[in-house]
């Protein structure tokens, strides 16, 4: 598995000062990076040949890009951006599903919009927070996603906090989707939010979870790798032994992480805090 940073805890740095940051994501020795959909705004001061001008110089590549919401964004110019900055993977940051029925009709969409991205040339990828892990019937969200998607055209980039957050153990997230499994997002949990450690407790039974609820009701438990109650080198052994995963993206909480004033200071520390353990390249 290759080490990265998903760079949208630095996007105001990104857009503030675009080459500066990336170079000192690069000293800091990351290689790889994913972006997200709010780095890409008006703000931003470059255009994309630009950007893909400023990462080569400073040798820093671009395999994933996030972008949501799903129903309202133009999939064409999210692959013809990821044409002109490089990247393999268009990952869908989130999605929300107030039922089994529609779980199904969404996958019947993803596998439209993975069919498409095939046809030129990129991976479609669904990544999870922690609302997916709601039981529809005797199955999760996220189980009906992975059992109705086609794996030629869907995938999924496993973060690791908010399964732990959806109250599964990432470790056991990682034998059950397998191959299925080509992305990871590395952090932690935050100890002092272990009483709450399930983002289901308290809630309504049988709770209707919209965009709107997820927001009023959830909470950043994130902090750093490495600082929190997880057991890092479980989850990367079960990434190697058990999935597909060619990338391990370090993401940051802007809230719980000891550097949280200074967010470039954070992406330095989750770099070397991640070299700390086994099976991650960051060549």
């Amino acid at each position: 598995m290759k080490g990265g940073l998903q760079a949208c805890s630095v996007t105001k740095e990104f857009l503030e000062d675009t080459y500066g940051t990336l170079k000192k994501m690069a000293d800091y020795g990351y290689k790889y990076i994913e972006s997200a959909g709010t780095m890409f705004t008006p703000e931003l001061k470059v255009d994309m040949k630009e950007l893909k001008k400023m990462m080569d110089e400073v040798g820093i590549e671009h395999p994933s890009k996030h972008y949501c919401p799903y129903l309202t964004s133009d999939l064409n110019s999210e692959i013809e951006r990821l044409h002109i900055i490089g990247g393999d993977y268009l990952a869908l940051a989130s999605d929300f599903f107030t039922s089994r029925d529609e779980v199904l009709s969404r996958c019947e969409m993803y596998n439209e919009t993975g069919k498409i991205c095939k046809e030129n040339g990129i991976s479609f990828i669904y990544h999870n927070h922690a609302h997916e892990f709601q039981k529809f019937g005797d199955k999760s969200a996220l189980e009906l996603l992975v059992e109705n998607t086609d794996p030629e055209y869907v995938n999924f980039e496993i973060d690791t906090m908010w399964a732990f957050r959806g109250g599964d153990d990432p470790v056991e997230t990682l034998k059950k989707f397998g191959k299925r499994v080509k992305l990871l997002h590395l952090d932690d949990f935050h100890p002092k939010y272990m009483d709450h450690r399930s983002f289901f407790d308290g809630l309504p039974e049988n709770p209707v979870i919209t965009g709107e609820f997820y927001g009023q009701y959830n909470i950043d438990v994130a902090t750093d790798i490495g600082t929190g109650v997880m057991d890092v080198q479980s989850i990367l052994d079960a990434a190697e032994k058990y999935t597909d995963v060619k990338y391990g993206f370090i993401e940051l909480s802007s809230a719980n992480s000891r550097y949280k004033d200074d967010m470039m200071k954070a992406a330095e520390f989750g770099i070397n805090q991640l070299k700390k353990y086994k099976g991650v390249s960051f060549v």
